[in-house]
């Protein structure tokens, strides 16, 4: 008898147990949406200065300054719009640069109708169906050409109705307006002048920055600045104020240079044309990155002055 209880309280429980574990199966909760579910905005080169090389020109161009990216869960999602602001960060682009890139001035540049800008955020819409779009400016390549290395920072401030990429939300673009020729240059010099014994002679600059000036052209600022050979200081022959006679050396296809005198500071002593030496040809030897280069000019009523450089490329300006 008590063998015969005992067997039926086992089934018993053994009938409750099972009971509450399917119990607790059916009532376990959905698992939690996971952030790998939600629209994602990023920029896809985030974390990075990227440099942004524009082909020199005098005209205003529209530039495709910086790449945004969404990444949509599904095909309703992608066929919905998208708002996106971004902001400008002068800290981003000094932090990502090494502080050696310099916010480029607003006066530099324009907003596009594409991505109006209301004086803090630029505003970006994905239209259904796009995955990629570009904040875009409008800015004159020559007129940033001698500023050095400039350049913006950005960072996405809001994405209505997404998840903003907590890796790529952050970018600095370097904006290049250079031809193959610009860059820092190492001088060195013969001078013969028929008045100044003290600045004739040869002499070596060791570094000395030639901007871009056209697609094929780079000035030069150097032309009048020589060394004082008793005091071993430079002299800016002819304008204290520093140098006063700008040239513009233009390579042509075949690698003779043009030289021009396109101005000056010391507009006193009105520089009279430059003329090459008989002789010379003024070139550009491509395999070692220098210039050789030499000229004459005969100021009013004073005798001829004389000069033989050769320019060779250091690094990027």
């Amino acid at each position: 008898m008590f063998l015969k209880m005992r067997k039926a309280l086992l089934q018993l429980f053994s009938i409750l147990v099972i009971s509450l574990v399917s119990c607790e199966k059916e009532e376990d909760p959905f698992p939690p949406v996971s952030n790998a579910e939600k629209n994602v905005v990023l920029l896809p080169d985030g974390g990075n200065l990227v440099t942004k090389v524009l082909e020199i020109s005098s005209s205003v161009i529209t530039v495709d300054v910086l790449r945004i990216n969404r990444n949509t869960t599904n095909a309703g999602e992608l066929n919905k719009k998208q708002v996106v602001k971004i902001q400008k960060s002068n800290s981003i682009l000094s932090d990502f640069s090494g502080a050696e890139v310099k916010e480029l001035s607003r006066d530099y540049y324009q907003s596009h109708s594409d991505n109006p800008f209301d004086g803090e955020f630029w505003t970006v819409t994905f239209e259904p169906g796009e995955t990629t779009k570009y904040l875009k400016l409008n800015l004159r390549p020559l007129a940033i050409s001698s500023l050095g290395r400039v350049g913006l920072g950005f960072q996405i401030a809001e994405a209505t109705n997404a998840q903003i990429s907590s890796s790529k939300n952050q970018v600095a673009v370097e904006l290049s307006a250079k031809n193959q020729w610009d860059g820092v240059y190492k001088v060195r010099y013969k001078l013969f002048h028929p008045t100044s014994p003290d600045i004739s002679g040869n002499g070596t600059i060791d570094e000395w920055d030639f901007p871009s000036s056209g697609p094929n052209s780079i000035d030069w600022d150097i032309a009048t600045v020589f060394i004082n050979f008793p005091t071993g200081g430079l002299t800016y022959f002819g304008d204290a104020a520093g140098p006063s006679l700008q040239v513009r050396m233009t390579v042509n296809p075949d690698n003779t240079v043009s030289i021009t005198n396109v101005g000056s500071r010391a507009a006193a002593l009105a520089f009279p044309p430059l003329v090459v030496p008989p002789g010379v040809i003024n070139r550009y030897d491509q395999a070692t990155k220098t210039f050789y280069v030499a000229y004459t000019w005969t100021p009013a009523g004073a005798g001829t002055r004389e000069k033989y450089d050769t320019l060779t490329y250091i690094r990027p300006r």
